[in-house]
């Protein structure tokens, strides 16, 4: 289409660049004049300013916000989430245990219900392990007392025996050989009576065979007692006495196992009675706290004070708004009670003036809402480093947050949340020579002023203090000099900021040459460092795998191409032979 036939409206029609490029190059040509003129005609009152000596105020001004110095900050002190079903209106005073927030306290009261039947039941375990351990106990004892008293018994079978048994079993045995030697002697008198009466003829030979068979009897008795004798003595009593002690032996260690088995189970019983009583701790501990949960949900005021909604100072904070039915997380701030006895500003001071400002200077604080009236203050705190939140609206904006105290009595019905316009004063400089800020510029790297009738020829000024407006001049100029307020556009050599190396300062030429293995050893540790990063954080270079498996060019991985790329991570482009591979699909 013809450019011609455009529509001279639109904003991309060419018709309408040289209107706009015309009226740029006439404002340009315009001012050009305006700024030449103004810094040759020295007649001009209003581009010159007149040096004077007098007392310099160095203070620097900053605009915030009044906040109480002391505040109780409520929180939402109910764990997790929670929904917000009452909030007293903001702006309202209240009393000390008036209600501030409700929150939704269905779920606190289900957990509550659920955890004390939780604490009924470990109070029951409680209890019944306690009665399990009293039982045991009692068990263990008895079984103690029963394998006590027979090792009792066998310590006294054996006292026994060694004191009387033993000593009575072989006086028995020689009692019985005594009988026995006793019965002999009398059946052998018999005996020889009876043979002499046969020899006489007074008894028949069957009364003398009687009698020899009942000697004979007699002597094998004898010779029986006397054997049992020696068997009872060598033998039966030796096992006895053996018997004995290994039976007390035997109820001793049957004792030691008794009590140590009792141990055993009273320890585990012990064990299940300690595990039962931490588990009814922990139980109860649970309930207060789901108790402690319930009650948080209603929120009073520790205190009288003034309500104010608690919002977070960042722009990119994700809380919601505190309003009914808005939903909070655990430790939010829900209101503060500022105490308004005491008022604060807090202003954020320029890094260029930072180095000035420290606590204990005097400041000056002049409300929004009563502009005719200036309060006194002081600064009472600085911040040790930029504060960050303005670092995220613009990264090149270094500022300190500073508080600043009001001293004076303030009004009883001042709110918090007034702006304010605050002073901090540095110093005050007595009789001391002045100029504005802006007809101070720098040539050849040193400040400079230009005066009127130096045929723009610049003057070196030594510079002191300053602040927004005015900077203290120590030599350079004298009272009554007419100094003008902008540098020419053509004056040689000036310059609006200090460059680092000054016009006509001589550079070795050692200096000048690009340190090679400096650059070398910097791109060599970035280039580590960026490995190590890369292999802590698993990342890897999409747009090299995109070249590498995108073979048709279209931006995206048909499954075709997916498949490629998993082969190749996989080791199955690698090394692989037909109808078997390599374990796992790793090369080799």
């Amino acid at each position: 289409m013809n450019s011609d036939s455009m529509n001279p409206g639109q904003p991309g029609s060419t018709s309408k660049r040289p209107l706009w490029i015309g009226g740029v190059a006439v404002v340009i040509v315009i001012l050009f004049i305006i700024l030449r003129s103004g810094g040759n005609d020295e007649g001009g009152e209003a581009k010159f300013f007149t040096v004077s000596r007098g007392d310099f105020l160095v203070s620097i001004t900053e605009g915030g916000n009044l906040e109480a110095v002391n505040e109780v900050l409520i929180r939402c002190e109910v764990e997790g989430s929670s929904r917000i079903v009452y909030i007293i209106p903001e702006g309202q005073q209240v009393k000390e245990g008036e209600l501030l927030v409700e929150l939704d306290s269905a779920e606190a009261e289900e957990k509550v219900n659920q955890q004390e039947i939780a604490v009924a039941r470990a109070r029951a375990d409680f209890v019944q392990a306690q009665n399990n351990l009293e039982i045991e106990k009692s068990s263990i004892q008895s079984e103690v007392d029963a394998a006590q008293l027979q090792l009792d018994f066998a310590e006294i079978d054996l006292e026994k025996f060694r004191e009387g048994e033993r000593a009575q079993q072989i006086r028995d045995s020689e009692i019985l050989i005594q009988t026995t030697e006793e019965s002999l002697l009398l059946a052998q008198d018999e005996l020889d009576w009876s043979r002499k009466l046969f020899k006489q003829g007074f008894e028949t030979k069957s009364t003398v065979d009687r009698g020899e068979l009942g000697v004979l009897r007699q002597k094998m008795d004898l010779e029986k007692a006397r054997t049992a004798a020696t068997v009872l003595t060598d033998f039966d009593i030796p096992k006895l006495e053996r018997q004995y002690i290994s039976d007390v032996e035997e109820f001793k260690k049957n004792l030691q196992r008794v009590i140590q088995q009792g141990e055993n189970r009273l320890t585990q019983y012990e064990t299940a009675l300690l595990t039962e009583e931490n588990t009814l701790k922990l139980q109860e501990a649970k309930l207060e706290n789901d108790q402690k949960q319930l009650e948080n949900t209603k929120i009073y005021a520790p205190q009288n004070g003034f309500v104010v909604y608690s919002v977070s100072k960042s722009r990119y904070s994700s809380e919601s708004l505190i309003e009914e039915g808005a939903t909070v997380r655990y430790r939010q701030g829900l209101i503060k009670l500022p105490d308004t006895s005491q008022m604060q500003v807090e202003v954020k001071v320029h890094e260029s003036h930072i180095r000035k400002v420290h606590p204990g200077l005097t400041a000056f604080v002049v409300l929004d809402s009563s502009p005719d009236k200036r309060f006194k203050a002081i600064v009472t705190k600085v911040a040790g480093l930029p504060d960050t939140q303005s670092r995220y609206a613009n990264p090149n904006l270094n500022v300190y947050k500073t508080e600043v105290v009001i001293t004076d009595p303030l009004p009883p019905d001042l709110k918090p949340g007034v702006s304010a316009n605050t002073e901090i004063v540095i110093t005050n400089i007595a009789q001391t020579l002045t100029v504005p800020i802006q007809s101070v510029t720098t040539a050849k790297g040193s400040p400079v002023v230009y005066k009127a009738g130096e045929q723009g020829q610049p003057v070196p000024v030594e510079v002191g203090m300053f602040n927004s407006k005015f900077i203290q001049v120590a030599s350079g100029v004298e009272e009554g000099d007419r100094i003008l307020l902008s540098p020419p556009l053509e004056a040689d050599g000036s310059s609006l900021g200090d460059p680092v190396i000054a016009e006509g300062e001589a550079i070795d030429a050692e200096d000048l040459k690009p340190d090679l293995d400096a650059l070398k050893r910097i791109t060599d540790s970035k280039q580590t460092a960026a490995e190590i990063d890369k292999k802590k954080s698993g990342s890897f270079d999409r747009d090299a795998l995109m070249k590498q498996f995108d073979k048709d060019g279209d931006g995206k991985l048909n499954e075709a191409e997916r498949q490629s790329m998993r082969q190749q991570f996989s080791g199955g482009g690698r090394g692989r032979k037909p109808g078997g591979g390599d374990r796992g699909g790793k090369g080799q």
